[in-house]
């Protein structure tokens, strides 16, 4: 039953976040405001339309499909020098899915933050449905970095990172895309460019192209299985 109801409620919204992509792809605007509670099959029906949310605490839930959208495509993907030395000597413990709670609250652990205690909930429940998953650093059995994000038709949409020991944050990223790889995905959803993922390769492309290169990869998922966090 509980199931079922689920399934019901993930089709209402489907239907919903569909008719709001063809509407700010028809009236050319980036993000709306919806005014209701987040839910796993809210947020997992958001994400399979390109939407994601995005605002601080004092404002409204706000929804987001940029144009143009950033992403890292795994083949671009690239380190500096200094990093790959890091890399051979650095002393951190990388662990998958360890500590998943930990890894969202560290990220949210900022001045300004969307990550409110309704979104944690829903990303809880996610990881337990094994749609959300993190790459821990570990140092002296403390938490000191990670990444966290959603496996999700073929895709996976990064969606924030911490650190609380130089380079923690960025050793986390070089794990997390090589066990992409070794997963079969090809791409990493990292929606708004910045200095720090843009250091690592990603790069903008178009809203019309990301549209496509989701469907693209959904159907690569779907018809080959590629695409799917394998459990380490």
């Amino acid at each position: 039953m509980k199931n079922a109801k689920r399934q019901r409620l993930l089709h209402q919204h489907e239907e919903y976040f569909a008719r709001m992509k063809h509407e700010i792809s028809t009236c050319d605007a980036i993000a709306f405001r919806l005014d209701a509670p987040v839910t796993p099959e809210l947020y997992l029906a958001a994400l399979s339309h390109g939407f994601f949310p995005w605002n601080d605490e004092s404002e409204p839930r706000t929804w987001w499909s940029p144009d143009p959208r950033a992403v890292l495509f795994l083949d671009e993907f690239h380190i500096s020098r200094s990093l790959a030395k890091f890399m051979r000597n650095h002393e951190f413990t990388i662990t998958y899915d360890e500590d998943f709670s930990g890894t969202v609250t560290g990220c949210a652990d900022r001045d300004s933050t969307w990550l409110d205690a309704e979104l944690i909930r829903a990303l809880k429940r996610l990881h337990q449905l094994g749609v959300a998953h993190s790459v821990e650093a570990w140092y002296d059995d403390r938490l000191v970095g990670g990444v966290y994000g959603l496996s999700l038709n073929g895709m996976f949409i990064g969606d924030s990172m911490f650190f609380r020991k130089t380079n923690a944050s960025k050793v986390v990223l070089v794990h997390l895309v090589k066990h992409l790889r070794e997963c079969g995905y090809l791409a990493m959803d990292c929606q708004i460019l910045n200095s720090h993922t843009q250091a690592f390769g990603a790069r903008d492309i178009s809203r019309d192209d990301f549209y496509k290169l989701a469907k693209q990869l959904r159907r690569r998922h779907d018809q080959e299985g590629k695409g799917a966090w394998l459990e380490r």
